[in-house]
């Protein structure tokens, strides 16, 4: 078999599959207007608003139960650090009502599934 053909065919299937491949772990768009990190194959959306944040989980554009999770919110500001706990708010979200986030903070998410599995997921606050 000719080497320049065999190159060819293999950068034609490399094409043909990149589409695929960058959209098996679903889509990186926010559902929520919040911001969006990955975890291996855990998307979090952390939503920051006047009454907490929330945190949605989903993997490959379906929703994960929040309800599987313990969580912990942390925020990093100007050397000062302040924790809450996430807690299930029904269907994929976690939920610290009151927490109030700072312009330009680091928000660290930390969960832990019911195996002892650990997810983690820094966001830059706005």
């Amino acid at each position: 078999m000719n080497s320049a053909f065999f190159r060819t065919g293999i950068a034609a299937i490399a094409l043909i599959a990149a589409p695929v491949m960058l959209h098996a772990h679903g889509s990186m768009k926010p559902q929520h207007g919040g911001l969006v990190q990955m975890s291996g194959e855990t998307m979090m959306e952390l939503v920051a608003g006047p009454k907490g944040v929330d945190v949605y989980l989903s993997e490959e554009d379906e929703p994960l139960a929040a309800a599987g999770y313990t969580a912990k919110l942390t925020q990093s500001v100007a050397g000062a650090k302040t924790e809450a706990a996430l807690k299930p708010a029904g269907g994929n979200r976690l939920t610290a009502p009151g927490f109030k986030t700072a312009k330009g903070a680091k928000l660290v998410v930390a969960l832990v599934d019911k195996s002892g599995a650990k997810i983690f997921a820094t966001f830059q606050a706005k």
